[in-house]
């Protein structure tokens, strides 16, 4: 079971960046296209501004499978028209770009191409595409960071990866833990964006059994929490799951779009309390790279949030 270890004088605090519009976990290892404008200049023959403008143009047909028109592709990118009718007239020689109806889709070498990376990356799984974005994670913060999935009976959030604080005082937590659904961040996660029948399944039926003095086992009180998690696009637990611990959770999207995890970090309450609109920031944001690992673009899921 998870506990908080035993306090010896504690660490202190990891400071968050004071520009609130950096952001710590994108980098080009990790998001390369997040949030990137359109790269500016001359073309020079297939060079560095060029591979950029190309994978920024397949990255915005992948988010939009009904297709788009030249002139959207144009205004969504802020790009001029005759550079990207180029662009697209040479993806298109080559199999990775169609048009039909004047609106461009990516081609069938697209999916040959992810389909050959799934095939041949280990890291294309949840578990090792996450683990590098918990290390970041823990680092950028100083606390504890997890992986938490549904379990199979759909009765529990099991652990499937962490990285440990070096804090002294620190949330720990085991790889395999199975934790209550109700009271947990991750589990409120998965309530807020499974899709329908379950959760409304799970609330009427469960029992709310109170792990803390904290512990919410209201329906109503519940349900309204859920409701709050899709709006904010974070979980928020203080005390309900481990006494004297919070946790933070956002949730992370398959290619499809569904919920498929909730990439969580647990902090004593004491470190976590002055610092919780900055660090649930930083879990939105792990949430969002992970999910683009794993082939989710912006449009399919309804995160309310985006920074």
């Amino acid at each position: 079971m998870a506990t908080a270890s035993p306090a010896i004088p504690p660490d202190a605090p990891v400071d968050l960046p004071a520009d609130p519009l950096v952001d710590p976990l994108v980098d080009p290892l990790i998001d390369p296209l997040a949030g990137a404008p359109f790269a500016a200049g001359p073309d020079r023959g297939g060079g560095p501004r060029s591979v950029a403008r190309v994978l920024q143009l397949l990255d915005r047909l992948a988010a939009a499978p009904e297709g788009l028109s030249l002139a959207a592709l144009a205004q969504a990118l802020a790009a001029p028209k005759t550079t990207l009718l180029g662009l697209l007239r040479g993806l298109a020689a080559a199999g990775y770009a169609s048009q039909a109806g004047g609106v461009w889709r990516l081609g069938p070498e697209c999916f040959g191409l992810a389909h050959a990376i799934l095939a041949t990356r280990p890291e294309a799984g949840l578990g090792a595409a996450g683990h590098a974005l918990l290390e970041r994670l823990a680092e950028t913060t100083g606390e504890s960071a997890m992986l938490a999935v549904l379990a199979p009976d759909r009765s529990a959030m099991v652990y499937i990866d962490k990285v440990e604080s070096r804090t002294a005082l620190r949330f720990a937590a085991t790889v395999g833990d199975r934790r209550p659904i109700h009271c947990t961040a991750s589990g409120r996660v998965m309530l807020a964006w499974s899709p329908p029948p379950w959760p409304d399944e799970y609330l009427g039926r469960v029992r709310l059994e109170p792990l803390t003095g904290r512990s919410v086992t209201d329906r109503r009180s519940l349900r309204r929490l859920v409701a709050e998690v899709r709006e904010l696009g974070h979980a928020v637990t203080l005390g309900e799951a481990t006494e004297g611990v919070a946790g933070i959770a956002a949730p992370v999207f398959d290619a499809r779009g569904a919920v498929v995890a909730g990439i969580v970090l647990a902090a004593p309450l004491a470190r976590a309390q002055p610092r919780l609109s900055g660090l649930a920031r930083q879990v939105r944001q792990a949430g969002r790279a992970l999910s683009r690992r794993l082939g989710w673009r912006p449009g399919r899921a309804d995160n309310k949030r985006e920074e």
